[in-house]
């Protein structure tokens, strides 16, 4: 079972359509799950090394399950999984709130402590920023929760990250799903993957991030503020805290792919979490805030589970998607 355990969500997603749909050939597999032959055979060709699937003998292309119990298993502790991580990133935006309060509090207390700078106005943040960029060595990890992006800030900042990546600076980048519906906005994210930069897609981010070197990071200042503000911070525990949170939200993101329909019978992370946030009772306004669309598309999106779910309220909507575990 532990081998099992291991198996990625496009394994599962075939072991899920074999079991619960009863799709038994490679094309229709495909078909069903937009995905390629190939990425379906690899697929068949794990779970059969598991014995979980079993090819038929007068067709090599159609299979069926071998072992329901085990299957349903699997899902269920794929399920838990998912829940685990989302839990572990909430504990760890907690721990993260508590220490930069801490560090904070040390701060404006007036008692001396040298760990925090707080920059305003946009041209002394761009030009820290742009220090930062010129001056790190190793690694550059950030939190880009905004959605779609400025042409402006698309422009200004490619210069300096391509300038970084030919200096062997590594890159890791999380971006919200919502990025794939803009199609500047992703085709400037997918030219930083060809330089050389990691980036995965999450359904939500607590904040805007960039660490560097491990040693530095910034986040926003005062959201009220008359002018931009930004914090830049080179106390250890904080640095040390906001690593953990942005490896906590890394670990469960989804690495960047080329757009593509979900088919009616799946779900992706980013609706599954729009989902989630209206069971709670969310508002409309704040679930798009936090998947980072407009109203506008949060309630397209809405309409689009409604049809593909045939509910005819969000109420319905919430009851069927339950039954099919999406929340």
């Amino acid at each position: 079972m532990s081998e099992a355990v291991e198996l990625g969500a496009a394994d599962l997603a075939v072991y899920r359509a074999v079991l619960l749909h009863h799709e038994h050939g490679r094309e229709r597999l495909a078909e069903r799950l937009g995905v390629s032959p190939a990425q379906v055979q690899a697929s068949m060709d794990r779970l059969i090394a598991l014995s979980m699937l079993r090819p038929s003998w007068e067709e090599p292309d159609v299979i069926r399950a071998v072992s329901p119990e085990i299957g349903l298993e699997l899902l269920v502790q794929r399920e838990k999984a998912e829940l685990a991580a989302r839990q572990e990133r909430i504990v760890q935006t907690h721990a993260t709130l508590n220490v930069l309060a801490a560090e904070f509090s040390t701060f404006e207390s007036g008692s001396g402590f040298q760990g925090i700078e707080l920059l305003r106005g946009m041209d002394r943040i761009r030009t820290h920023l742009e220090a930062l960029a010129s001056q790190c060595v190793e690694e550059v990890l950030s939190f880009l929760p905004g959605g779609a992006l400025p042409a402006e800030a698309m422009e200004a900042g490619q210069p300096l990250n391509e300038q970084a990546m030919q200096r062997g600076v590594k890159f890791r980048s999380l971006y919200l799903q919502s990025i794939s519906k803009d199609r500047a906005t992703f085709e400037y994210v997918r030219q930083t993957r060809w330089c050389g930069s990691e980036v995965r897609l999450a359904p939500t981010l607590p904040l805007r991030l960039l660490i560097v070197d491990r040693e530095v990071a910034v986040i926003p200042g005062e959201v009220m503020s008359a002018q931009p503000t930004a914090i830049l911070m080179r106390s250890a525990p904080v640095v040390r805290a906001l690593l953990a949170l942005f490896e906590a939200y890394w670990k469960d993101a989804e690495p960047l792919e080329e757009p593509s329909d979900i088919h009616p019978g799946e779900i992706s992370l980013q609706e599954r979490e729009l989902l989630r946030m209206l069971a709670n009772g969310d508002k409309d306004e704040a679930v798009a805030r936090e998947l980072g669309v407009s109203v506008r598309t949060e309630r397209r999106m809405v309409a689009d589970l409604l049809t593909r779910l045939d509910a005819s309220s969000r109420f319905e909507l919430g009851v069927k998607a339950a039954k099919l575990g999406w929340v």
